[in-house]
């Protein structure tokens, strides 16, 4: 048995090992700087997802890629972050993307991506860093950056943490200096961090819920809730709502604790860790102030009576945060607090936390806080919550319909508006998984129930209400328009439903976006892997419906070919996905087909009639063709040749290779096959003639389709 003494050597150099695991050192990876150079950066729109758009590039996450994949510098394509010039993109060659980070852009937090702030790109990666064990701890996240020409790439990081869902946003002072905002949910921490000197602040420890913006990932505010300290061990039964930057690095208060913020026994002071900006405070007529009730000051009443309010943070999104109180459990009032009303009032140092509460109007100097709903049952985090023309609105879904609601206090005769809706206008309905169109009329009434809806709201563009349902489509509708507009007789395209294609995205990856005039999503259908694909947005839902006509024409025209002509249907199909015209020229195939085969399969790729089986010259006009994916949607990028052998192997699979090439020996059960195993492990014995014999099956392996 060791003495205590050389254990605990033992002890303090294991964890010296552990620790030189984890060291943030060495030399930053380097590569050749990309070019030409991207002298445009400054210009940036879309900061923070996973596509990112300068004067003249587009940069792009290639892809839907695993934390535990292999993040050795310079041996990823998939999950890396690329680039592509906007000249490029427009004229169509993809294939001249360039890997700017050639690590995985891997974090499962998907409210966030990267950022580019100059010549720098800010991110999240898996780390490299192996165990005692010589294990990659994959699990954990490095934030950390690299020059965006791909020139250099920290080796080491800004932070590290053991949660790869860790939330995080990367913002930029005026001064130019970038920090990480993260959350450490584990130990109820809000962190700044500092990336041009590496100090970091703790905003906040304790909080009890916090929001974040959710419109612009850039924003460098967090809202929280925090519990307010009685004495040492006892807190409030209401709670106070701050507002933090992650640029902040002192509390604006001094904070005085006296002898009730002592632990009797120990002698242990309260750590009471806030550098924010106290929003509203919850005290109610019958608490007894505390040093943490910073503007209670002489002369001010608090507004709620009895024991105070707790409050509910909704949503920051709009300009404003969405919040409930528990001052009325009968009637709980969804406010907004206008983001740039507040901020005038706190430079000019008339905010008051405490007068500043909802108070139903009775000082409407002070109170700015808007009445949106009764209640978050539809007004909820799920919500778009929008202003137009001065009018605040939210959408929400319920069942199978969308409803759009206008906000206020009093309907246009002046008569109140029950719940402050003004006005419920259905803008979609019968929605289903499969629905591109929906048949509803424009009723007011609303009665679904809303904890079973087909339909995920995802964000608002250029008047456009973009959701997607069961089926991980993209669907959009006008969602401006007047009562009239989305009532069944007369009802144009612009306010019908309208999907895009068949298209399918990765719903458990970022969300589509819609950058430069283009949308963005992680393919989740059939042969792409989840790489990033990209069409040209129709400008107008007649524009989309026009392309979705050609897309419906294509695959009518296959559905005839296979229906007749099986094996040339296949090929058909094939042509499709690949534009390769020769496939059935080759020596390894071509006896799979027929002449007549052939004779069909140039009709489909030459875009004309055949006999009166089909006709495929409606998939052309002086333009050119569209009898291939392609011209829908195109992969953005390259993909990883692993990846690009899988889609090209099953697609011979499925539409080439599928002449039965079963031989004697099989046996009829799904292409088993008897081997005699003198040579391998066996897995079963039958007995022959008195005699028992080792076997084993093996099974023909298929390829898998993508």
């Amino acid at each position: 048995m060791l003495k205590k003494g050389k254990k605990l050597i033992i002890a303090v150099l294991a964890l010296v090992v552990a620790l030189a695991m984890f060291a943030a050192c060495g030399k930053d990876y380097s590569s050749d700087p990309l070019t030409p150079a991207d002298t445009t950066s400054a210009q940036v729109n879309s900061n923070g997802g996973f596509v990112v758009e300068t004067g003249d590039y587009i940069y792009f996450i290639n892809g839907v890629e695993d934390y535990s994949a292999n993040n050795t510098y310079g041996e990823p394509v998939k999950g890396t972050l690329m680039r592509i010039s906007k000249t490029d993109l427009a004229a169509g060659e993809y294939a001249n993307a360039q890997i700017v980070v050639p690590q995985l852009l891997v974090s499962q937090d998907f409210t966030s991506g990267f950022y580019i702030y100059g010549d720098r790109v800010y991110y999240a990666s898996p780390t490299t860093a192996r165990n005692p064990d010589g294990d990659v701890e994959n699990s954990y996240i490095d934030f950390k950056s690299s020059a965006l020409d791909g020139s250099s790439t920290m080796s080491g990081y800004y932070v590290r943490m053991s949660d790869n869902s860790t939330v995080y946003r990367y913002v930029q002072s005026e001064d130019g200096t970038v920090y990480l905002l993260y959350v450490d949910s584990s130990n109820t921490e809000i962190h700044s961090y500092n990336t041009a000197t590496g100090e970091n602040v703790t905003l906040v420890a304790g909080y009890q819920s916090y929001i974040l913006n959710s419109d612009d990932p850039t924003d460098p505010y967090v809202y929280y809730t925090m519990s307010v300290v009685k004495n040492y061990g006892y807190s409030e039964s209401y709670q106070q709502v701050y507002r933090a930057s992650a640029f902040d690095t002192e509390s604006p208060y001094d904070l005085q604790l006296g002898d009730n913020y002592t632990d009797k026994e120990t002698g242990e002071v309260l750590d009471y860790v806030n550098v924010g900006t106290l929003i509203f405070d919850g005290i109610g007529q019958n608490n007894q102030p505390t040093p943490f009730n910073h503007d209670l000051t002489e002369g001010v009443t608090p507004y709620y009576r009895y024991n105070g309010v707790t409050y509910t943070l909704v949503k920051y999104t709009n300009g404003g945060l969405y919040y409930t109180n528990t001052e009325s459990s009968g009637s709980n009032i969804l406010y907004r607090l206008p983001a740039a009303q507040l901020d005038a009032a706190l430079a000019a140092d008339t905010w008051n936390s405490v007068t500043g509460n909802a108070n139903n109007a009775e000082d409407s100097a002070t109170d700015i806080n808007e009445r949106i709903a009764i209640g978050t049952d539809k007004a909820s985090a799920s919500a778009i919550f929008f202003e137009s023309e001065g009018v605040q609105y939210y959408i929400y879904a319920s069942g199978t319909e969308i409803v759009r609601v206008q906000v206020g206090e009093k309907k246009a005769d002046g008569s109140p508006a029950p719940g402050f809706v003004v006005d419920a206008v259905r803008i979609a309905g019968n929605l289903s998984s499969s629905s591109s169109d929906d048949s509803s009329d424009s009723s007011s009434d609303s009665s679904s129930d809303s904890s079973s809806t087909s339909a995920t709201l995802l964000f608002i563009d250029n008047g456009y209400l973009y959701f997607t349902q069961g089926d991980s489509g993209i669907y959009r509708v006008n969602c401006l328009g007047t009562r009239a507009q989305y009532e069944l007789l007369g009802r144009g395209d612009e306010y019908t439903v309208t999907r895009y294609l068949d298209v399918t995205y990765s719903s458990s990856w970022y969300t589509p976006e819609i950058v430069n005039g283009y949308l963005f999503f992680a393919n989740a259908g059939s042969y792409a892997e989840t790489y990033v694909f990209t069409m040209a947005n129709p400008a107008t839902n007649e524009e989309l419906k026009a392309i979705n006509e050609k897309y419906e024409d294509v695959q009518n025209v296959l559905s005839d070919i296979s229906e007749t002509y099986s094996n040339a249907g296949n090929a058909a199909n094939y042509y499709y996905y690949t534009q390769e015209a020769d496939i059935l020229n080759n020596e390894d195939y071509a006896e799979n087909f027929t002449a007549e085969d052939k004779a069909v399969f140039e009709a489909f790729v030459n875009c004309t009639a055949y006999n009166n089986a089909f006709d495929a010259s409606v998939l052309k006009d002086d333009t050119g063709a569209w009898n291939n994916r392609d011209y829908f949607i195109n992969a953005l990028g390259f993909m990883a040749e692993e990846d690009a052998d899988s889609i090209a192997d099953s697609l011979l699979t499925d539409f080439i290779d599928t002449a039965d090439d079963t031989s004697s020996d099989d046996t009829s059960d799904g292409g088993w096959t008897w081997q005699w195993a003198a040579l391998f492990v066996p897995i079963g014995v039958v007995v022959i003639a008195g005699v028992v014999v080792t076997i084993i099956l093996v099974k023909k392996k298929k390829s898998r389709r993508a």
